[in-house]
């Protein structure tokens, strides 16, 4: 009996010895700690880095606008109140465009078909209307390049080429003219395309020559003078209708559309410099920034004084 109970005395004692090392899930209870403590550190620094890209963000939507997006700001303002005067202030005088073609001559058709040119109505064209959609797609592309075309407007700055500017000067040359043309006295609708025509091309040869100089790193003069002389060819038109009018018809046009004739061949012409110039890089043209500066200001400036000039004329009392 002594035997055993020494033996259990034993048992008892090792098993006690054997109690300190339980102590162990204090290493875990450590290591899951600093764990704790260290993914509290990479969340703070996180909340960190997230506060410097924030203050980042923050700075560069405070950033200064330039002059071009300020001129672009004020061309929505300016052409926004062109089209609301348009509205108000002009009267409703409209011409009816036709098409011609061969008519059978009744009166001398008596021994077989005779031929006269004849002309058939087809719509009737507002100028108010006209100016007012003059405006609003001049109020297109300075919103775009302020808001979703900002990156692909800046692309464009530094590549040297702006393709959406020829796109719109297309547009409204070809609108401006074309009223012109009918003021004229040009009322044939596939004679007022052509002319239109002729502007998107000549815009078009600005948009090559200006893509050609930077492939090449010479001015494109080939290309400008295609344009030119596109963009002359549909005055040679207007200018005999009005050449016709004052010889055959014994009366002259109304005072504005002369003014007209001058504002837009005035401007054409400063345009048509302006682009010279920038081709050959010089002086303060060698800034493409400064190119399309000019471009929007002579713009800006042509299309107020065309609408102005047509509020002014047509103005109803």
């Amino acid at each position: 009996m002594a035997t055993t109970t020494k033996s259990s005395k034993a048992k008892t004692k090792t098993t006690k010895a054997k109690k300190p090392a339980a102590k162990k899930p204090t290493s875990k209870n450590t290591s899951v700690k600093s764990a704790k403590s260290t993914s509290k550190s990479t969340a703070t620094k996180v909340v960190v880095s997230k506060k410097t890209i924030t203050t980042k963000d923050s700075k560069k939507s405070k950033e200064p606008k330039t002059r071009l997006q300020k001129l672009y700001a004020i061309s929505i303002v300016v052409y926004g109140l062109i089209a609301v005067a348009a509205y108000f202030l002009m009267s409703n005088l409209s011409f009816q465009l036709s098409v011609g073609y061969w008519g059978k001559d009744e009166l001398n058709s008596v021994n077989g078909t005779q031929f006269a040119p004849a002309t058939q109505g087809i719509v009737d064209v507002h100028i108010k209307w006209i100016v007012i959609v003059l405006a609003v797609v001049s109020i297109v592309l300075p919103v775009l390049y302020l808001t979703r075309f900002k990156k692909d407007h800046d692309d464009s700055i530094k590549a040297k080429v702006m393709p959406k500017r020829w796109i719109e000067m297309a547009i409204t040359f070809a609108i401006m003219v074309e009223t012109v043309a009918m003021l004229s006295g040009v009322l044939d609708i596939a004679t007022l395309k052509l002319i239109g025509g002729f502007m998107i091309v000549t815009m078009i040869a600005g948009w090559m020559a200006e893509k050609r100089t930077v492939e090449t790193g010479k001015a494109a003069i080939r290309e400008y003078y295609l344009g030119l002389i596109t963009g002359i060819l549909p005055w040679l038109v207007i200018i005999s209708y009005a050449i016709f009018t004052i010889v055959f018809g014994d009366i002259r046009a109304t005072w504005f559309v002369y003014a007209l004739y001058v504002v837009l061949v005035v401007s054409a012409s400063i345009i048509g410099k302006n682009q010279l110039l920038a081709l050959k890089r010089v002086g303060k043209f060698a800034n493409y920034e400064a190119v399309q500066e000019n471009y929007v200001f002579i713009s800006l400036i042509l299309r107020v004084l065309f609408s102005v000039v047509l509020i002014i004329g047509l103005y109803s009392r």
